[in-house]
């Protein structure tokens, strides 16, 4: 069964960068998802694709088997809950 593997806590410095890894086992992977989610809210799409895009501070490398989210210039409001997807391009689906 695919999976995807993220680390559990980063950390970083106001006006830093921080960068949160996500590794998977998805063979035929064609998109990555990058969201955010506060406590009581529902997640939030912050930047998706299949190579490396840029979204505002939010920047995005693409491998075969993993992605990176680069959070530019950290700020304390940028705590919060970071997940990845991967859409499978058999099921179509993320």
């Amino acid at each position: 069964k695919d999976q995807v593997f993220q680390p559990s806590t980063v950390a970083s410095s106001e006006g830093a960068m921080a960068e949160i890894f996500c590794n998977h086992s998805v063979s035929n992977a064609y998109n990555f998802f990058w969201y955010l989610h506060f406590p009581g809210c529902a997640p939030r799409l912050l930047v998706k694709g299949s190579k490396p895009s840029q979204q505002g501070r939010y920047n995005m490398t693409y491998e075969r088997f993993s992605s990176s989210l680069l959070i530019l210039q950290v700020r304390e409001a940028d705590a919060a809950v970071y997940y990845c997807a991967v859409e499978d391009t058999e099921a179509g689906n993320p």
